[in-house]
């Protein structure tokens, strides 16, 4: 199945489980709230939970994956939410087409793979959980307002950690899906990524002359634009000056700023640095 293929799919699987979703919610209210629905407050307030259910299932989605990130023993970077990104001394507006993301390297070498597959589950699975619990409480335990609260955001819950599991590839990038059946095929992009993650792991307890030249200049062959082809890029560049191998760095600094269009705002500072 072509790329554009999947992206018709997902927004059907996501639309038909959107719709599914608020059904829910409307079932709630209609069969399960006694009759009367109660107060104008309360009413109110139940209008209010709606509203901030839609920002609320992202938000427990990334800390998913900084949860089971800091058990597979990775480091916080930062996290991307609508607007705003948060990270360790940086807090700044971002492209708001860009859903949200959170960054974190593993602190070790070893067993990248695993770990990364255990970060990348981290968001569904939190969702799925919770979700699952919320809506179990509201449907298990007598009436009470606060419950209606919580089997609303079970279901919204439920509704995020199921469609970030479809595998496809966004203009703002992967899914947890596609990273995920990636990791586990050893698709290119995943493979970089990896040896990105590694040496990213390496130079937080070392510098670059402990990283093995094979992990930087043996990767797979992958698309200019992606990410993960900047990150290497940025490796290989500081790899090759430390060693004293300048001709070969200016070569990949060139070509790191001829894909000056792809990059974004962090990488482009950090050529800055390489400027005379």
């Amino acid at each position: 199945m072509s790329g554009n293929s999947k992206r018709i799919l997902y927004t059907i699987v996501s639309t038909a489980l959107w719709f599914a979703s608020i059904a829910g919610v409307v079932l709630l209210v209609l069969f399960t709230v006694p009759r009367p629905i109660g107060t104008a407050d309360q009413i109110v307030v139940n209008a209010l939970i709606v509203a901030i259910l839609l920002r609320i299932p992202a938000v427990v989605h990334e800390f998913g994956h900084l949860l089971f990130g800091w058990i597979a023993g990775m480091k916080f970077v930062g996290v991307t939410l609508s607007y705003f990104r948060i990270g360790w001394g940086k807090f700044r507006i971002v492209n708001p087409n860009y859903a949200g993301s959170t960054e974190m390297f593993p602190k070790k070498r070893g067993h990248v793979r695993a770990k990364t597959i255990l970060f990348t589950i981290g968001g569904s699975v939190l969702c799925l959980a919770l979700g699952g619990a919320f809506l179990g409480l509201y449907l298990g335990l007598p009436y009470h307002a606060c419950l209606l609260f919580c089997g609303m955001l079970g279901i919204m819950l439920l509704y995020e950690g199921l469609i970030a599991l479809f595998p496809v590839e966004l203009p703002a990038g992967k899914t947890d899906g596609a990273v995920l059946l990636g990791l586990c095929r050893h698709a290119p992009e995943e493979e970089v990524m990896l040896r990105v993650l590694a040496a990213q792991a390496v130079l937080s307890r070392g510098n670059y002359r402990d990283i093995e030249r094979e992990l930087l200049f043996s990767a797979p062959i992958v698309r200019e634009d992606l990410p993960a082809y900047h990150a290497l890029l940025l490796l290989q560049v500081n790899y090759l000056k430390e060693m004293g191998e300048e001709d070969a760095a200016s070569e990949k600094l060139e070509r790191l700023r001829s894909l000056s269009l792809y990059l974004t705002d962090e990488e482009r500072e950090e050529l800055k640095k390489f400027e005379p």
